[in-house]
């Protein structure tokens, strides 16, 4: 016989292999799709609450007779929107290509990216923008005058002292509110970045 028993067995498994190769890459595309979409979904809905958040703080703040306090959070929520909107559009135009793996690598530095930019802004734009609001909510109050009759240094530790208080509090509330929403799609994308990785190094 021209061909031994070793030989029909090793080209039988590698013909199986050639058919069994392209099923595993197709299983983990679907896989890697399926949950980016569900991740851009909850994105898009979690981004969606801003408008009607937005509507809630002007509408609540106009009733207890802060209107231009109202105008002002309602505006900032909704540049909150349009800049998060940007950031979807962003990871949008990611493909998949033919690899997967590249795929999600790239998406997960895409996200890291993401939470950086966020955790800069609010670290140190929340404390300015914090306090325009509290200057547009006090500025006709007893409090607002005895804050101006401080010392000039007193003044300086009571502001830096709020602006830490509120770099601290919309950090943590983020990172937290990240954690809750989207810290299982991380975890699943983790998992699947860590099992191609172990079939690519075999």
């Amino acid at each position: 016989m021209e061909k031994s028993i070793e030989q029909m067995w090793s080209n039988g498994f590698l013909k199986d292999e050639s058919l069994l190769v392209p099923k595993i890459n197709d299983l983990y595309n679907q896989k890697s799709q399926l949950l980016i979409e569900k991740f851009k979904r909850t994105y898009s809905i979690d981004n969606k609450s801003m408008i009607p958040l937005g509507l809630a703080f002007f509408a609540i703040s106009a009733f207890y007779g802060y209107l231009l306090l109202g105008v002002y959070l309602m505006l900032l929520t909704l540049t909150m929107f349009f800049l998060n909107r940007k950031k979807l559009k962003e990871l949008e135009s990611i493909s998949i290509g033919s690899s997967s793996y590249e795929y999600l690598l790239e998406y997960r530095q895409m996200i890291k990216k993401t939470v950086t930019f966020y955790t800069r802004l609010l670290g140190f734009g929340l404390p300015v923008m914090g306090m325009i609001g509290y200057y547009l909510y006090f500025k006709d109050t007893p409090k607002f005058q005895e804050f101006l009759g401080q010392d000039s240094g007193d003044k300086v530790l009571i502001v830096l002292g709020i602006g830490i208080m509120l770099a601290i509090i919309g950090v943590g509330a983020y990172k937290i509110t990240t954690h809750f929403v989207y810290g299982r799609f991380v975890r699943k994308m983790e998992e699947l970045i860590r099992d191609m990785k172990e079939l690519r190094e075999e």
